[in-house]
Parts: C-alpha cells; structure tokens; sequence
C-alpha cells in the first residue's frame, strides 16, 4: 500500500459501515428486520408467503376433488398467505389508532370483505400483492438511499488521533470518527478520508481532492491554516490537522442532515395530492358502500373499493423527487433545502444574477494603481489601504490585501512577517466601501458612492484617470483609497468571466427563463460583462435592498408607480423602497397584496451582498465554497469549484424533467383509476382484477419515478 501511495496511486483501506456505526452491532428485533426490504427476515417471509400462494394457485387449478390430500390444504395455505401480509395489518392498525382512513386501511376492509364472501383466493391476492409492494416500495426507497450513500464520501469508521483535546501529545491510537472533540489532533495520509471539518497545524504537501463537494477536478493544495471540509480525500501528502467540529457538526454531517430534511419536506403538489387523498379516501368508502347498498353485490362494492384506491396517485412525487434530490447532490453538487425549492426551480421565469463572484470568477487582480496625492508613497499607501482591507470579506478587500502581502490570510495586528498596522474602529458601509483608523488617520476605500456618502469630493484627476481606463474597452472596477478628506490613490481592479457563463445563460434561455444582471458595481462594468455571456437586462450601482426591489416588483409585491422595468435610481432608495412600499401594500387585516402568480422569480448570487434579494426570491440560489450550509437566506446553494454556473443550468433542467414525471405519473395514475372504477361501477371488473389494477398501477408509478437515478445529465443532453 505505501508503494502505491508513494506513486500517487491514492491507495488506501476501506472499513464497511457509515461513520459511527457499531461493529459489533446486534441485527436488531426480527419486526425491525421485517421493515427492512433488505433483511434475511424480510425477503425470508415474503418468499414463504408468494410460495404459499402460489402453490395454493397452482392445487386449485388441478383438483378435481377438493377434498382429497393434498388439495385440502388449498384453504390453508390461502389462509398462511393472508397471515403472512404483516406490512398491511400493521400500517392499517396504525392508521385507525391515528383515525385516518388511509390507503392500508381501504385494502384491509377489502381482505376482510372477501373473506365474508368465502373468497380465499382473493383475500390472499389482496394480502400477496401489499407485501410485494411494500416490499418493492421498500427496496425503491433503499435504491435512493444506496444513490445517496455514492455521494456522501468518507464511509471509514475510524482516524487516527495524535492528541486529545488540551492534552499532551501521545501515541498515536485509533478512535471512532463520532468521537472526536473539537481540539482533538489527527493525522492524515495519502488515501484517507478526512473524518471531520478542521485546520492544517503542520503540512507535508497535503493536497485535498474535493471533487465531490464543489466539483473542481483538480486536487487543491492545502498549506499551514487551511480549512478543510469532512468527507473530502486526501490526494497526496500527510498532515497534522486540528479538528474544528465534532462529526455530525461537521460539513458531511450536516449536508446529511440537510437532505434528509429535504426528503421528509412536501412541494405544494405533494401538499395537494395529500389534502386530495384526506378527502377523496373517505369518499371512497362512502360510494362503494352505497354501490354495494343500491346493487345488493357486496362483490362489486368491495371492487369499486379496492380500484379507487389512491395508492399511485399518492406515490406520484415523493419518490421522484427524492431521486432529483440524490442526483443535484451527487452528480452536480447541488444542495436543494426543500422539496418547494426543488418545485420552485422547476418552475422558473424570471433569473436575477448577481456580477461579481458569479457570472465573474471574483478573483479580482489590481491591474494599475494611480497616485493622484503628489508626496505619497504608493507601497506605504497599498500598506495603509492592505491594513483596512484585511478586516472585510468581500473579494475585493481580498484582492487589495493579496497586492500588498502576496495572500489574503492577513490580519492587521502588527504582528507576523507580513505585519499591518493596526485598526480601530472598523466601519464597513453598505456595499460601498470600508473605512477605519491608522496611527489618527482615517483611512478609507470604496466606489464613488462611498465618497458621496463620507463627503469627499471626487476630484478632477481621478475622473480623468478612469475615464483613460475605460477608453481601453476592457471591464474593470475603480476602486478610490482615501486618507482623511482627501483622495489619494484610484485603483483598477480586474475580475474574469467564468469560462461556462456564456453557455450556461444559453442554455436557461432556451428554457424559457428571462435573465437580468443585477450589479452594484458600475453601469459600464455590468454592461460590458452582460454582453459578454449574452444578458440584455443589465442594472448597476444598486445596493442590496435595491436588488431586493427588483424582484418583489417582478413578483408583483411592490408597485413603484413608474413601471416594471424603471428601475431605482435614487442614492438612497432604502429609503424609498422595500419595507416601507411593502407596508404600504399590506391591507388592515394583515393580507398582502396579490401577486402575478405566473412568474417565478430566484436570484442567484454569492451570498455577500445578496442576502435581502436572496431571501425575497422564490427560489434563492447561492454560490458557496464547499456548498456551506450556513447560507441560511438561499434555498439553494451551489458548489464553487469547477463549471458551476452550467451545473446550475443543469440542475434547471433536471427539476423540470422530474416535475413533467411527477405529470406524467399522476396522469396515468387518474386514468388508470377512472378505467378501474368505470369497469367496477358496472360489475365488468372482478375483484381480483381490481387488485392487479390497483397494485399494477403503483408499481408501475414507483418504476417510472426511479428514472432519474438513470438519466444521463452531460452538456450534450442540454444544449
């Protein structure tokens, strides 16, 4: 194994089992391994009761004498078959303890009426068919969580710690992944999954493959301080790492814990089928009574009974979007939150996108730098300007602190060998710039915007610098660096174009989406990018609620009095637009105002600035290195590594496929049952027929909705 490692070959045991089982663990209660589809017990009886039957089947097709051995035993076995059908009795028990009249509920009122008739052989039909289907069910479910198991990495059970929490360094002993602290020291090799989030204490050329979270292909090399993600592999190198998070706070915990909760939450047409099936069950039960009642064949109630049941048209989403779910994460590393997140983008009109950081890489590089103060250094002022930028996150403080130290991992507190002055009072203003004090002065950076707002006067020099610069035709933003009242330094910053944008907005433009570039950055730059990824609408220097704005007038929740498409132009429209305009809307009785229900509107965004807009969508998509769930506004968040803006137009058109097959299954589902209770209404349906039509038809909806684990989602299938 180590000659495979050292030939980067990435070699390494694999331990069965998710992280923190039990190896030793007991199989459990044989009525918990009758509920798994997978278990000796399970397929055991299922087995037993379809060879029960069948026999059965079989015996009272030949006799010619019912009452010789072994065609006696014909009732017998009937009888094992219908005794073996455990999954229909208890769900049907737990319904009535509920008081729901559910769907186990209608077939065991049908078994118990065949067996008022005499009807063994289709009592037993009833009873065969419920277990295979539940077991089918069962094992659907099963293919789903398997898919889902591909996605989530890291199956090994145990690490290697080098060191408690807060306790010297000892040997180095094995422990169970669940039972890491944070403080806990763990060594990592060449091939090993990364048990828990933490950070590098000491590097031997550590490289992360983090392919499975964010999509880059490419392993990312990890130095000293590095942050890494659980579930991630080590390509190369070893490490000392230092846990931050115990496992199930960590990224791969808490990315399961998010799809299970998307997996348990209902779209609004899951919602309305329920609300349907609540009232069309009992309905059920009401007429077949009566038909039975007004025709005197009790036969032929139990047949309407049995054909009506909602069971297909109940499975009709559920397990579609489950596969949808699986498939957004595994294969294009895209989280959605909820099941109407997942209906929401599926419906998709109208697409707010964001400039910096997601049409644009947000990998700004300062390109030139003009001193306009005449006794100014320009490396003492990058010092000064590096020191302020080091206390904000946004790409733009982190391309000015890289001019000056080489990386953004700076911190201004005079210490280290890259040290920065200290700052007091740290001032970030509303996406237009940042200030604070250095050594009495105050120093400062931002758009012309954040000038207007300190009352600083732009001067004559700095107009004329940028517009040298915008005669080049190129996009870039300006960036102007203050000390005290005086503007002493214009800086040209550079980001690039994601490599995919350009195809990516084809392709939502092919589905029929209309798309708008929302920017604070200035009107050229926003223009110059949106033309080239092909955008028509274009807005810049808008601030966040500004951008929040846009898309409640787009949902028709704000009327701005001057038309859909002017957009705000006053310097302080936070003040004119939305919490005060919303107010304004909201009636006495608390209802809000009525919107265009034909369009759906998302924004898509980096998640810095975008948090209002985000929140105020329909559908919120953020952009988040390592798909960090912590973005709490968006309902859907985004991988950053690799074409992530085609794996979101992917992701568009996968929804939609999933919500036509959702159509599709609750189309043949109605037809079907109409078919059924047409022939059962006028007594050309029998009762066994009822129930190979009734169960036919929910395996045939379960079998068509495990299509997407199948569907093939390379570019080539998109465009």
């Amino acid at each position: 194994m180590q000659a495979l490692n050292d030939q980067m070959l990435g070699s390494r045991v694999l331990q069965a089992g998710a992280a923190g089982s039990k190896p030793n663990e007991a199989p459990g209660s044989v009525l918990t391994q009758l509920s798994n589809a997978d278990s000796f017990v399970s397929r055991g009886v299922l087995l037993l009761q379809a060879t029960a039957f069948l026999v059965a089947l079989t015996l009272q097709s030949i006799t010619t004498d019912p009452q010789t051995f072994p065609f006696s035993s014909v009732p017998a076995l009937f009888l094992l078959t219908m005794l073996l059908a455990h999954a229909l009795l208890k769900r049907a028990l737990l319904s009535l303890r509920a008081g729901r009249i559910s769907v186990h509920v209608l077939m065991l009122i049908v078994l118990l009426g065949a067996l008022f008739l005499g009807e063994l052989r289709e009592a037993a039909t009833v009873a065969l068919l419920i277990s295979a289907s539940e077991w089918i069910l069962s094992r659907a479910h099963g293919a789903v969580e398997a898919a889902l198991q591909q996605s989530l990495v890291g199956a090994a059970t145990h690490a290697t710690r080098l060191a408690a929490a807060g306790a010297p360094r000892g040997n180095a002993v094995a422990v169970r992944i669940v039972d890491l602290l944070p403080g806990d020291v763990v060594l990592l090799r060449c091939g090993e999954v990364i048990p828990t989030d933490g950070r590098v204490l000491h590097s031997g050329g550590l490289m992360v493959d983090e392919a499975s979270v964010t999509g880059e292909a490419l392993p990312a090399d990890k130095p000293v301080g590095s942050l890494l993600l659980s579930g991630t592999l080590v390509a190369a190198g070893v490490a000392e790492v230092e846990c931050t998070a115990r496992a199930e706070d960590s990224f791969q915990g808490r990315m399961q814990s998010a799809v299970n909760e998307a997996r348990c939450s209902s779209s609004q047409t899951e919602e309305f089928i329920n609300r349907f099936a609540a009232v069309y069950t009992p309905l059920v039960v009401v007429g077949s009574t009566l038909l039975a009642l007004i025709t005197g064949d009790l036969s032929r109630g139990l047949t309407a009974l049995v054909a009506a049941c909602p069971c297909a048209i109940v499975g009709a989403a559920p397990v579609v979007q489950a596969c949808a779910f699986v498939r957004l994460l595994s294969d294009l590393q895209v989280l959605v939150k909820n099941a109407r997140a997942l209906e929401a983008l599926a419906q998709l009109t109208k697409l707010a996108v964001d400039k910096t950081g997601t049409l644009t890489r947000g990998c700004f590089e300062l390109s030139e730098a003009s001193v306009l103060a005449p006794d100014g250094s320009r490396e003492e002022l990058l010092k000064l300007l590096a020191a302020v930028e080091s206390r904000d996150s946004h790409p733009l403080a982190g391309c000015l602190v890289r001019s000056h130290v080489g990386c953004a991992a700076a911190y201004s507190d005079g210490k280290g060998p890259a040290a920065l002055p200290a700052v007091d009072n740290f001032t970030r203003l509303e996406s237009m710039g940042v200030w604070g004090i250095i050594g009495g002065k105050v120093i400062g950076a931002g758009s012309a915007g954040f000038l207007e707002a300190m009352a600083i006067d732009l001067p004559e020099e700095a107009v004329r610098q940028r517009q040298v610069w915008e005669a080049t035709g190129s996009a870039f933003t300006p960036v102007y660096m203050t000390v005290d009242d005086d503007v002493v330094m214009v800086l040209r910053l550079e980001d690039e174009v994601r490599a995919d944008a350009a195809a990516a907005v084809a392709c939502l433009q092919s589905l029929g989406i209309q798309l708008a570039v929302l920017s604070g950055d200035t009107q050229r730059a926003a223009d110059v990018v949106a033309a080239q990824v092909g955008i028509q609408e274009v807005l810049g220097k808008l601030k966040p609620l500004d951008k929040q704005a846009w898309v409640q007038r787009k949902q028709g929740l704000l009327d701005t009095g001057v038309g859909d498409e002017k957009e705000p132009s006053d310097p302080e429209p936070g003040l004119k637009f939305p919490l005060l305009r919303t107010l304004e809307r909201v009636g006495q009785d608390g209802s809000s105002t009525t919107r265009r229900p034909q369009e759906v509107v998302g924004m898509l965004g980096d998640g810095l600035n975008d948090g209002p807009a985000l929140a105020a969508a329909d559908v919120g998509i953020a952009i988040s290195s390592g798909l960090q769930l912590t973005t709490e506004a968006a309902d859907v968040v985004l991988g950053s590594g690799g074409s992530v803006l085609l794996r979101f137009a992917r992701a568009v058109r996968l929804a939609r496929r999933c919500r036509a097959l959702i159509t599709q299954n609750l189309v043949f589902a109605f037809t079907a049952k109409l078919l059924a209770l047409s022939l059962a209404a006028t007594g050309d349906l029998t009762l066994t027929l009822g129930v190979l039509c009734d169960t036919g038809s929910l395996l045939l909806v379960l079998l068509n909705s495990l299509r997407p684990l199948f569907w093939a989602l390379e570019e080539s299938r998109l465009q």
